[in-house]
């Protein structure tokens, strides 16, 4: 049996890198025997080693992402910022050493640290710790700096030197994960590094998702009622989710044409759609400030009340497990909120990968999809049947929203409508897509990549 370790700047939330590293945890416990540590700067996970300099909120760590990813504007001199992130990365250097010493890790396993461009000076520690102690490492890397996601600017020489040297590092021992084949590729050709491609899957023999006594007061806690239509947008709230074509998607679903074929169509809630019934965009996820402007939430309410779009945003009682905050309210899972969505919008114009995607597939309901890049590369050829809003952006406004043809959200509402207007149709979607995604994302298949790289690290 190993101790493996898995790092990050926070663990235990909604977003894909959690999530993922919970699925590697189970099959590497569960399945292969293996014992599993977590580390991180946030205190979410029961039992999690906390060096709170991972954490992108620290003060330092948070004036350093800033200043290297976004605008320099608190240095006089580029020095100023090279010297602190090589000062904190002796900080956190020191913190991962004891961690490492204290439970005897045998296996390094960072997720995003070392690639995602945040984080120069963990960059920077990982590889000194990996050169010292000389234990295997898995770099299993998200998302990159250089990805057309628009998060990370390198601000100065110094931010870009780092990034060319230490995203992902190059050291013998280091094995490199990828979650789709565009970023194996760009490491091949810009840094001449290999790696395995291991996409994010989902475990596909749990229980479905149902209501129950707990989360059956959902729509209830949101103000909605039993015969709203809900479009659940169950990502993060980030520039790159591009939730903005969801809101013009159902702002064409609202069109009278529409709404009067939409009469008497029946919702998960066991109610029935009527001229007096609500169309909500039930936004599940945290409002994200790590790389973007912090304007992003507020545009796009802006936005949705220029469409006549209700947008209802929930993050803050929706989380990665059930539970309860401080004043006593009741905090729901992300898969709580799957029961009670009739259909799920995936507008995104950059991801990883698709996690919140595969969840749709799961919990059974339809899908609004903009087509991108890792879509077209890694997904969508596996033939998931999907509403579409196309491949290509048409601009970007003022208010730096962005935008698709308009022909995509008038064909896109017309096939919303006619899908929920016909169960066999929703029923036929739901398993074919399931097929698909449990043939070729599942669990049982991260367990062979797993098995795999710990045979390359000599275990």
């Amino acid at each position: 049996m190993a101790t493996i370790a898995f790092f990050q700047n926070r663990l235990g939330r909604t977003d894909g890198v959690s999530l993922e590293v919970d699925k590697w945890r189970w099959v590497l416990e569960q399945i292969l025997g293996h014992k599993v540590l977590y580390c991180s700067g946030n205190d979410d996970v029961p039992g999690n080693y906390v060096i709170p300099e991972l954490y992108a909120q620290h003060p330092v760590t948070w004036k350093i992402l800033r200043n290297a990813s976004v605008e320099f504007s608190d240095y006089a001199r580029e020095e100023d910022l090279e010297l602190d992130i090589y000062n904190h990365a002796d900080v956190i250097e020191q913190r991962l050493l004891e961690f490492i010493e204290k439970h005897g890790v045998d296996v390094l396993v960072p997720n995003n640290l070392c690639s995602g461009g945040y984080q120069p000076a963990a960059a920077i520690a990982f590889h000194r710790v990996i050169r010292k102690t000389g234990l295997p490492a898995i770099i299993h890397s998200h998302d990159f700096y250089f990805e057309d996601s628009d998060e990370v600017h390198p601000t100065c020489h110094t931010a870009e030197s780092i990034y060319h040297r230490y995203f992902p590092t190059k050291l013998p021992g280091v094995q490199h994960v990828f979650i789709n084949r565009i970023a194996q590729g760009e490491l091949k050709k810009r840094k001449n590094i290999d790696g395995m491609v291991v996409p994010n899957v989902f475990d596909f023999n749990q229980p479905p998702w149902v209501a129950d006594e707990y989360n059956h007061d959902f729509r209830a806690a949101f103000n909605l009622l039993p015969n709203d239509l809900v479009f659940l947008q169950a990502t993060r709230i980030l520039d790159r989710k591009g939730v903005e074509m969801a809101i013009d998607t159902l702002a064409q679903v609202q069109k009278p044409e529409r709404i009067a074929r939409l009469q008497g169509v029946s919702t998960v809630a066991g109610g029935s759609f009527r001229p007096d019934s609500r169309i909500v965009l039930l936004c599940a996820g945290i409002v994200e400030t790590i790389g973007i402007s912090g304007q992003y939430w507020k545009n796009l309410q802006e936005h949705a009340q220029n469409s006549g779009v209700r947008l209802i945003q929930v993050g803050d009682r929706v989380r990665h497990s059930r539970g309860f905050l401080p004043d006593g309210s009741k905090v729901y899972s992300l898969w709580d909120s799957y029961v009670f969505a009739d259909f799920v919008t995936y507008p995104s114009y950059w991801e990883g990968w698709g996690n919140q995607f595969i969840e749709a597939v799961f919990a059974g309901l339809p899908a609004l999809v903009f087509e991108y890049p890792v879509w077209t590369s890694d997904i969508g050829p596996a033939g998931f049947q999907v509403v579409s809003l196309g491949s290509e952006l048409a601009g970007t406004g003022e208010n730096g929203l962005v935008y698709a043809p308009d022909h995509c959200y008038t064909r896109a509402a017309d096939e919303i409508v006619q899908i929920l207007n016909n169960p066999e149709q929703r029923k036929a979607m739901a398993e074919h897509n399931f097929s698909i995604a449990r043939e070729q994302f599942s669990l049982e298949k991260l367990q062979e990549y797993i098995k795999h790289l710990l045979r390359k690290a000599g275990l």
